[in-house]
């Protein structure tokens, strides 16, 4: 069997280690923060919204509020540069919650940049942060879309709802999770108290940490493989 030639050894090095390592989302989205959130009552909720074109800022940001679940509150948090609107409105179909019939909610919440200056632009993100409720007291989940407008008019929808067990749609909507753990480390208006951590954030620290050790660990395993590999073939040719 003929010896492998060094520059292939080094190219399958190379090629191991890009593959091995972990790589990002293909494209990135707008993610809320906490991701669970306890049913029945209020909450503070922060959309992140990166900027995914280099080539144009985004310029406006709305929160579509769902119908199905619906939410009859929300404070919208003062952020400076940008001008936010609440909107509410008649459902198309009353909705009963608990003994109350719902006949009126929130419909969306709409941040828009006061000037191009404050506009999320090139790489940046932004925050954007209010308070909804009451949550829904039945159900696992209440998904928000979202519109991303473009300074150059362009939209980007995040509407498709994700399936449990399927794969991740290309324009994902935003879904906050209903857990009653996640009551822990939150007040009465869903607001974090100092030094409580969150239980999402107990729960995730464990595992990113041995995701991250483990391929870390994969990596250099196909590194030392492959470099031993290179070694041999390299002093059977000075030989």
């Amino acid at each position: 069997m003929p010896h492998v030639p060094a520059r292939i050894a080094l190219a399958l090095l190379v090629g191991a280690v890009i593959a091995l390592a972990p790589g990002g989302p293909a494209q990135a989205h707008v993610s809320v923060s906490p991701a669970q959130a306890p049913p029945g009552g209020f909450t503070t909720l922060t959309f992140r919204v990166p900027n995914e074109r280099a080539e144009a800022a985004t310029t406006s940001v709305r929160i579509v509020m769902p119908e199905t679940t619906p939410i009859t509150s929300a404070a919208v948090h003062k952020l400076a540069g940008w001008r936010a609107t609440v909107e509410d409105g008649p459902l198309a179909t009353p909705v009963k919650v608990g003994s109350a019939t719902v006949t009126e909610a929130i419909t969306s919440v709409t941040w828009t940049a006061a000037t191009a200056e404050d506009a999320i632009d090139g790489t940046q993100f932004q925050e954007f942060s209010v308070s909804v409720g009451p949550l829904p007291t039945t159900g696992d989940r209440v998904v928000f879309k979202a519109l991303q407008t473009y300074a150059d008019g362009v939209v980007s929808r995040w509407i498709e709802e994700p399936t449990p067990g399927g794969p991740e749609p290309d324009n994902p909507a935003i879904v906050l999770r209903l857990d009653e753990a996640a009551a822990t480390g939150v007040d009465e208006h869903g607001m974090p108290v100092a030094g409580a951590p969150t239980t999402a954030a107990v729960a995730d620290r464990p595992a990113g940490v041995a995701l991250a050790v483990a391929v870390a660990g994969v990596v250099l395993g196909a590194a030392a493989l492959l470099l031993g590999l290179l070694n041999r073939t390299l002093g059977r040719r000075i030989r």
